[in-house]
């Protein structure tokens, strides 16, 4: 990366660091403000480069700039309250000109409240070394963020597939006790029509037997009859 930015103006200069790629815009920004802020602040600078790079669907690490709607998600996910139009006022107040994209370059000026005339000219130290083990850091933060989120997923998972089990054991004890419902109205209803029936059976016995003694009878008058 070239020491000092080219153009006539402040303004050009802001425009070609704008032009440059998120990272490289990035670490202009860490080599220029390294001993006041960038290296506190060198871990948060790459979480805005590689979210940059995500959201920026058409060049991805090669893209510089984006679009107001993917601004919103940018500021969005950083928390951010300002809205994409209210970064541009302020960065209108400060440069007198009102970009129509976004670059890292002018977020940075807005977050950490910088001159952008001593911005575009700063000088650019070797801090290559502390830049690299930064970026080493946040390599391993969003390594381990990636293995979290892996595991936190395989447990979301594991707990949609046990509430899942856990329904259909429910469902099939449901069932179950339907069956056992419907098959004890179905013994009652048989208990039931067996008592009806012997009822009934008992009825004609007794009818029977009633016709019988009345046979009986109507013989033994007939059988005393003929016996005179």
């Amino acid at each position: 990366m070239a020491g000092k930015l080219p153009g006539p103006t402040d303004n050009d200069k802001l425009k070609q660091l704008s032009a440059r790629t998120y990272k490289e815009q990035g670490v202009w920004f860490l080599n220029g403000y390294w001993d006041e802020m960038g290296a506190s602040e060198a871990e948060n600078v790459w979480k805005y480069v590689h979210k940059a790079q995500e959201l920026d669907l058409q060049k991805g690490k090669e893209g510089n700039e984006l679009d107001e709607m993917m601004g919103h998600r940018f500021l969005e996910v950083f928390s951010e309250t300002m809205t994409v139009r209210e970064l541009r006022e302020r960065l209108t107040a400060k440069t007198q000109e009102r970009p129509k994209f976004i670059s890292l370059a002018h977020y940075l000026i807005i977050k950490y409240d910088l001159d952008y005339k001593v911005f575009v000219n700063a000088s650019q130290g070797g801090n290559e070394k502390e830049l690299r083990e930064a970026q080493a850091k946040l390599d391993q933060v969003q390594a381990a963020l990636k293995e979290s989120e892996a595991k936190a997923a395989e447990a979301a998972a594991a707990l949609r597939e046990a509430q899942r089990s856990e329904a259909e054991a429910k469902k099939r004890e449901a069932e179950a006790k339907a069956s056992e419902a419907e098959a004890k109205v179905r013994e009652a209803e048989a208990k039931a029509k067996e008592a009806e029936a012997m009822e009934r059976e008992a009825e004609a016995r007794a009818a029977q037997d009633e016709l019988e003694a009345a046979l009986a009878e109507l013989k033994a008058q007939e059988d005393a009859y003929n016996n005179k």
